[in-house]
């Protein structure tokens, strides 16, 4: 039994999860009415694989469902997160619609496989920040830098739920240390870029909702293409540094080590 299986409620049938109904989720502050945007599968893909990564290949059903701009949840090596290309537009409002945010604009940060990737939607990377980057990634890190123009913009939710883009300015990148996902989106879907927010925290017992319920008021799994449980993963968060000056400035402690190796 997997590490998200064994919280289920209701026990899965066949590896899925049921079709949903028009609900509303308060996972993230206020309540939210809507309809659920569509999925592209007709029933959740639950995807059960080794925590090392042995078997990571079996990872390939989600591959298809990303490419054609869907919404799964992989494992990193800072906690479980949402994930969709970062391309997809219906991903994202489908990301942002199922996590209940709204009249703000949730800076989404970026899965990256290499610095290739992260000079391609970033800029002001001097020498001595990319050797920053390069000693400390992969990692359990986030590093904000400027972004550039190629950088797709975000959407944000009105008051009466209407939809708008905005430019952003900044960028937090990450390359994981996590074998399922690095299998997953450096050889399988070629590195192909993935926007990530984690799962959201239980209050009580400040633990990710790895609560796979039939729940219809607060379930967020019936409305994923794709769940990758690759058994426990830390949910401490990753550091998180900003990059945007001449010397690192540290906003958040997480699982990396905040000296940073120069």
């Amino acid at each position: 039994m997997g590490f998200l299986e064994q919280t289920v409620k209701t026990p899965l049938k066949e590896r899925y999860f049921p079709t949903s109904k028009s609900y509303t989720t308060n996972l993230f502050g206020k309540r939210m009415k809507f309809d659920p945007p569509s999925r592209l599968v007709s029933n959740t893909i639950y995807i059960k694989v080794q925590e090392n990564g042995d078997d990571a290949w079996r990872t390939m059903d989600a591959v298809e469902i990303l490419q054609r701009g869907g919404v799964g949840i992989v494992p990193t090596d800072t906690g479980y997160g949402f994930v969709t290309p970062i391309d997809s537009k219906t991903g994202l409002e489908r990301l942002l619609r199922i996590k209940g945010l709204h009249q703000c604009k949730k800076p989404m940060s970026l899965l990256c496989s290499d610095l290739s990737t992260i000079n391609t939607y970033c800029y002001g990377i001097s020498k001595h920040l990319f050797r920053i980057l390069k000693k400390n990634l992969p990692g359990s890190y986030t590093f904000i830098l400027p972004a550039k123009t190629t950088l797709p913009n975000g959407i944000i939710f009105d008051s009466k739920g209407y939809k708008h883009s905005w430019k952003r300015q900044t960028l937090g990148v990450r390359i994981p240390n996590d074998p399922v996902l690095r299998y997953l989106q450096d050889d399988l879907l070629e590195k192909t870029p993935l926007l990530v927010s984690s799962l959201p925290l239980d209050e009580d017992e400040g633990k990710q909702l790895l609560n796979c319920s039939v729940d219809e008021d607060a379930s967020w799994c019936k409305e994923v293409d794709f769940i990758i449980d690759g058994g426990h993963r830390p949910y401490d968060g990753s550091t998180v540094f900003d990059m945007t000056t001449n010397e690192p400035e540290l906003l958040r402690e997480g699982i990396g080590k905040v000296e940073l190796s120069m």
